[in-house]
């Protein structure tokens, strides 16, 4: 029954997150929402290669919620919530942003890791070449 209490609180944690990430780049310019990320690093060092079951419930949580919500719920709206609850629980993650240019088109994408997992946006990062990194 706890372990119910505690994906229940959760994922309710997660979409009120995704919730306001949303409000937050509807309303507001990029230069608002960057020091919510964090501090801009030109590179990152390794990531310990360690996974937290805390880390792992963030993950399953956003995900869980961000297929509920009734508003766009993409990658950039996942890493900014994330970000929200990693720091809410004094946890370090950084948000990449990176670019991939096929042809004419570009396509931009935004994936959040902390403590050596990737906690959304995980699907084909490789292809992505990183143009900034957020650390808090």
């Amino acid at each position: 029954m706890k372990k119910f209490v505690r994906a229940s609180c959760l994922f309710a944690e997660a979409w009120c997150c995704l919730g306001v990430a949303r409000v937050m780049l509807i309303c507001m310019p990029f230069r608002k929402i960057a020091p919510f990320l964090g501090e801009n690093i030109s590179s990152s060092p390794p990531a310990p290669l360690r996974t937290t079951a805390r880390s792992q419930r963030i993950r399953a949580a956003i995900s869980r919620a961000a297929a509920c919500a009734p508003w766009r719920t993409r990658c950039f709206e996942q890493a900014l919530a994330g970000k929200f609850m990693l720091r809410y629980r004094r946890m370090s993650g950084i948000v990449f942003f990176g670019v991939n240019k096929t042809g004419d088109a570009i396509k931009a994408h935004a994936w959040l890791e902390s403590e050596g997992i990737i906690i959304t946006g995980g699907n084909g990062t490789e292809q992505y070449k990183v143009i900034a990194r957020f650390k808090n």
